[in-house]
């Protein structure tokens, strides 16, 4: 055998997989190194960078194996143009899929600096990594030769086929986008939908919105439904949200201690419990002179929408305790008949099971 062609074939043997363990060994050793040093700066702008090469650094020393095999040797001289043109457009989809990435990136930074002003969900994420990826394949095109023109006027056509056949997908993609244009709905945030369901929005997907209920469950919306829905969104204009604690005492109760003692609780529950806004001043407001009770309700604040549950835990405790020591009466529900036959009145007493027991 000439000695030439097994110089050539153990080239070809030994730059293949020597490229790709190269890549392996630098990927490795260095970039552990590389990430410590990126986290010590006050940008993550680096972070991001290291992290795209090193998703492509395999496949592209992998891809300089190929070239010093090809450029050094003279096997397959008929196919060299062809292992060219593969190697350039190996090259071209590495980089785009590592810009996908860091551009993807780079937007998120760019929303969390002006305050998030444009969500960040799936659906940008995928939009972002669709763009960079039909340029980098119309880079493709251009260095193959392949005429631009034609492919995209076949697009269009396909692309109106594509679009009557998935008007539901379409629809639900749209409204996904025209939600978040619209800047009142956002991961995030605690809704509550005119169905009665509600949680927290989880992501709004290319064709659904995810919302996770308190019993963390997931509920799936598609975008479309989620756009025609009555949505009541707890955290817009912002996070606070009041809590109202209806409670009824009796009608010999002096109106005005019942007030200090109610507010003296609540402002302890403010000033106490995880959640709560601290310099929120609690108030009350008499509401109803009802069957057997003057009804008020006193109405604190919370920071976030579940912190309400914890408030009004702590407060009805603190205000049944306190109630008792003052000697303020919660009556029960007391309903009175009167027989007009005769003189007797009948006092009768509703118990919780909606019984009526005589008193």
């Amino acid at each position: 055998m000439d000695k030439k062609l097994i110089i050539d074939i153990v080239l070809w043997l030994i730059a293949l997989p020597g490229g790709w363990l190269l890549g392996k060994i630098l990927k490795a050793a260095v970039f552990p190194s590389l990430h410590k040093f990126a986290r010590r700066t006050n940008n993550s702008i680096d972070d991001a960078l290291i992290t795209a090469v090193e998703k492509v650094i395999v496949p592209l020393f992998w891809v300089v194996g190929v070239w010093v095999a090809y450029h050094y040797s003279d096997l397959f001289p008929e196919y060299k143009p062809d292992i060219k043109k593969g190697i350039i457009t190996f090259s071209i989809a590495c980089v785009t899929w590592a810009l996908g990435f860091l551009i993807n990136e780079l937007a998120k930074m760019y929303l969390f600096s002006i305050g998030k002003a444009l969500p960040e969900t799936s659906i940008f994420t995928v939009i972002i990594k669709i763009g960079v990826y039909i340029l980098g394949l119309l880079f493709i095109m251009h260095y193959l030769n392949i005429p631009i023109a034609p492919a995209l006027t076949a697009l269009g056509v396909g692309g109106l086929a594509v679009a009557l056949a998935l008007q539901d997908t379409l629809s639900n993609l749209f409204s996904g986008l025209q939600m978040l244009a619209a800047k009142k709905l956002k991961p995030g945030d605690y809704v509550q939908l005119d169905t009665g369901d509600e949680g927290f929005v989880e992501d709004i997907s290319w064709r659904n919105t995810t919302i996770r209920a308190l019993g963390n469950h997931i509920i799936i919306v598609p975008n479309s439904t989620m756009a025609g829905s009555i949505v009541k969104n707890f955290i817009l204009p912002d996070s606070q949200n009041s809590v109202l604690v209806p409670v009824g005492v009796a009608y010999d109760s002096d109106l005005k201690k019942v007030e200090k003692v109610a507010i003296e609780v609540g402002k302890h529950i403010q000033q106490t419990i995880e959640g709560a806004v601290v310099d929120h001043e609690p108030f009350i407001r008499y509401n109803e002179f009802a069957d057997s009770s003057i009804n008020f309700n006193i109405i604190l604040r919370a920071g976030d929408f579940v912190s309400q549950y914890l408030m009004k835990h702590e407060f009805i405790k603190a205000l049944h305790e306190r109630f008792d020591q003052e000697g303020i009466e919660i009556p029960f529900p007391i309903r009175t008949v009167h027989l007009k036959s005769g003189n007797l009145n009948i006092e009768q007493k509703t118990s919780n099971s909606g019984t009526d027991q005589p008193s």
